[in-house]
């Protein structure tokens, strides 16, 4: 990909995960996903990436929206992603929107400098509406484990841009040996995920390489902490395996990363029992 285009891809998805951050810590703000929903929507239904803002207004009423007082102009000049076009010379953006008044004929626009972003754009909208809906429990971390579990959560749910962008932000909060361990151990998952997301299978199993042996050299100190490395060891190999079959369409289970399972019944009865010397 050409630097100045990975460049603006790597600054919208940032700015999209600090979005999302805020949406869960403050579920309020999730107002400003309607914007977005409505613009995919019609961009859809028109298959223009030009909309009328009569059309967004009309949109916004079916969410009970009412687009007098909804604060639309901060939003886009908050997202930074959008302009408005008065006549077919006069653009609107930045400052300018929040002094706009619009008219009949006013259109939106996404920049055309994110336009081929449009589809990633458009496809986190509709995910972060969906998380923010079914998400529940999610608050802004006090401690690096809680930093932990919220990366893990979005790593698990496929977030992986997400994921490394919340670790970076909180990466302050990891002081001591075994969290800077966790940090490394979330950062090397979002960064393979995301490699396969982009197919570029290759690399993706050389970082699966480079992972396993952090995970085995580390193994005794991973080994108080509350999570399964050995099943996600297991669940790297197969991954591996998978992507050295080669090119293809191929399916790829997502890994996971779990807590360890508490002992079961039997297994507390027998470590009870050789408590007191009876074997089995």
């Amino acid at each position: 990909m050409n630097k100045l285009l990975e460049e603006r891809e790597n600054y919208l998805n940032k700015k999209l995960s600090h979005l999302l951050f805020e949406i869960l810590e403050y579920p309020e703000k999730k107002d400003v996903l309607y914007i977005g929903l409505c613009y995919c929507q019609l961009s859809r239904v028109y298959s223009a990436d030009e909309i009328p803002l009569s059309e967004l207004r009309r949109c916004l009423t079916r969410y009970l929206i009412d687009f007098e007082s909804y604060p639309w102009r901060d939003y886009l000049l908050e997202l930074e992603l959008f302009y408005l076009r008065d006549t077919e010379e006069t653009l609107i953006k930045g400052a300018g929107l929040i002094t706009y008044t619009p008219t009949e004929e006013t259109t939106l626009n996404i920049d055309p400098k994110y336009g081929f972003l449009k589809q990633q754009f458009c496809q986190k909208i509709y995910r972060y509406w969906y998380i923010s809906q079914r998400w529940g429990n999610f608050k802004k971390p006090l401690t690096a484990q809680e930093v932990i579990e919220n990366a893990v959560r979005m790593y698990n749910e496929g977030l992986y841009n997400e994921s490394l962008h919340y670790t970076e932000d909180y990466l302050p909060y990891f002081k001591s040996g075994k969290e800077l361990l966790l940090y490394r151990i979330v950062r090397g998952l979002s960064h393979i995920g995301l490699l396969v997301d982009r197919k570029e299978f290759q690399q993706a199993s050389q970082e699966i390489k480079k992972l396993k042996a952090f995970l085995k050299e580390f193994s005794k100190e991973l080994k108080s902490l509350p999570y399964d490395f050995k099943k996600l060891q297991r669940e790297l190999s197969k991954l591996e395996k998978t992507l050295g079959k080669g090119k293809g369409k191929i399916y790829i289970e997502p890994v996971r990363f779990r807590k360890k399972k508490g002992k079961g019944f039997w297994r507390k009865l027998i470590d009870f029992l050789k408590g007191f010397g009876v074997s089995r």
